[in-house]
């Protein structure tokens, strides 16, 4: 079967244009899930902002409910408002004064183990409050981390880095500070 000259250029015109259509719609997709991957992380660093506040809430409570020993009290009551007053965007101050608050706590965990077998009960709610707050922090910044590697390796690979689809967005960061939660005996 001969095939004339023109139905060949179309042929070939209709292949050029089916490849252009899959390498538009390639980046298109790229884009938009890189797009969605850094919203991600905005959510995700909201909610740890949100946990880091409710864990320092929940540790200024326990400070101030009157169950602990004066220094403890005073040392973990500075910490936490070390952390509250370093709010607002990732520094290596924030991240030393969230480490600091994780270290007096892991300092008071043996008082904290009495004041879990205190027989007065708001001292009991202040603790589980506080140990909650220390689980949720824990998972929320792990869950960012988890964003910020998704989007960073999306954005190490040759169709991000040539077509440039990360526009002007800047790399994130992952959140690095002592989150550990003090071993404590539940009952």
């Amino acid at each position: 079967m001969k095939v004339s000259p023109v139905t060949e250029a179309l042929m070939y015109a209709g292949l050029i244009l089916a490849v252009v259509l899959a390498v538009g719609w390639f980046l298109s997709y790229t884009a938009v899930r890189l797009d969605r991957l850094h919203h991600r992380i905005q959510a995700t660093a909201a909610a740890l902002d949100a946990q880091l506040v409710r864990r320092a809430d929940a540790a200024l409570e326990v400070a101030l409910g009157g169950h602990l020993d004066p220094a403890t009290a005073t040392l973990l009551a500075t910490a936490a408002n070390a952390v509250m007053g370093a709010g607002g965007a990732w520094t290596p101050e924030r991240a030393a004064a969230e480490s600091e608050l994780t270290g007096v706590l892991q300092a008071a965990s043996t008082t904290l183990e009495t004041l879990q077998e205190h027989e007065d009960e708001g001292a009991v709610e202040g603790f589980d409050r506080l140990r909650g707050a220390g689980v949720r922090v824990q998972l929320a910044r792990r869950f960012h981390n988890e964003a910020v590697r998704d989007v960073t390796a999306l954005r190490g690979s040759w169709v991000v880095r040539w077509f440039r689809l990360a526009g002007h967005a800047r790399m994130p960061q992952p959140v690095t500070f002592e989150d550990a939660w003090p071993q404590i005996a539940v009952d």
